[in-house]
């Protein structure tokens, strides 16, 4: 993490090299970015940098924790639904959040991105068991809430699951954003709202559609949607 004496910087300057390694990581995964880079275009001296940083890594996770506090702030801005939020409730919200974060940030989801498709390991540690959890921790963790309240089917191998809903959160936000079009500019402007626009929630009604087919408790369901 940062040195006290980045800390210490003014505000501007902090500023100035968190934007330059902003866009580097938004451009090239961790293993591919160069601290040449990001010194030139933050107009400072290599030697200085490592007054700042142990090393790119190092960096590297001080930005992340800017990607989960804006995509905290973005998540946290969704109004929550009156209803008791089931599993698909909550993961509606959970993608319309990753979309909304696109349009706003779309360098930080980027960062978010490739962090997530060029990490070592398709998974992530379990902080009381210790133990790797296939797939993203948080898709995990809901994923079998829901099998107990008999929302997803007990068929259905959690860890592949998780996994699989990570590629999808990360992989639909460019899509939706681009295919947004005009609605993604205004939703950055802050002059429309991603979860009370109709033709929007259309498109959310037809992606949840798609997931429910093939996650939900009643293999029925998944039958008839097929025999449509």
């Amino acid at each position: 993490m940062p040195t006290e004496t980045f800390r210490n910087l003014p505000e501007s300057k902090r500023l100035q090299i968190e934007h330059a390694a902003i866009t580097e990581f938004a451009a090239k995964p961790l293993q591919s970015a160069s601290v040449n880079a990001i010194v030139s275009q933050a107009g400072i001296a290599k030697g200085s940098f490592y007054q700042y940083f142990e090393n790119i890594a190092d960096l590297h996770s001080h930005i992340l924790t800017i990607v989960s506090k804006k995509k905290l702030e973005v998540i946290n801005s969704l109004p929550l639904d009156n209803a008791n939020l089931d599993t698909f409730r909550y993961l509606r919200r959970v993608l319309q959040a990753a979309v909304e974060f696109q349009i706003r940030y779309p360098e930080l989801a980027s960062i978010e991105r490739f962090e997530r498709f060029y990490s070592d390991q398709p998974g992530s540690i379990d902080p009381e068991t210790g133990e790797r959890v296939g797939g993203d921790r948080r898709f995990h963790a809901f994923l079998t809430q829901g099998i107990l309240h008999d929302d997803i089917a007990t068929w259905v191998d959690v860890d592949m699951a998780a996994f699989m809903l990570g590629i999808v959160e990360g992989g639909i936000a460019p899509y939706l954003a681009e295919r947004l079009g005009e609605r993604a500019s205004q939703i950055a402007a802050g002059e429309l709202s991603i979860v009370d626009d109709s033709p929007i929630q259309d498109l959310f009604d037809n992606l949840m559609d798609i997931l429910e087919a093939g996650l939900a408790r009643d293999p029925q369901i998944r039958k008839d949607f097929y025999s449509k």
